[in-house]
């Protein structure tokens, strides 16, 4: 997971831009983490964000647990 993060991380974001400083760099990571997880939809999580598809799972589960 994290090689397809990385890679992707350097397609969408890294390699677009150009860093004045290794703080602005920094800053770029947070922002596109944050992005990655709360806002860009995956194909792979039936294009849910990471976030979103982890609460439905959380809720879920508790659905589950409850039953038992």
């Amino acid at each position: 997971m994290a090689e397809t993060f990385f890679a992707t991380f350097k397609k969408e974001e890294a390699y677009r831009r150009t860093y004045s400083s290794e703080h602005d760099y920094r800053k770029s990571v947070e922002q596109y983490i944050e992005f990655y997880n709360k806002k860009r939809p995956h194909r792979s999580l039936a294009h849910k964000t990471p976030a979103h598809f982890e609460e439905l799972f959380g809720k879920r589960n508790n659905v589950l647990y409850m039953r038992e």
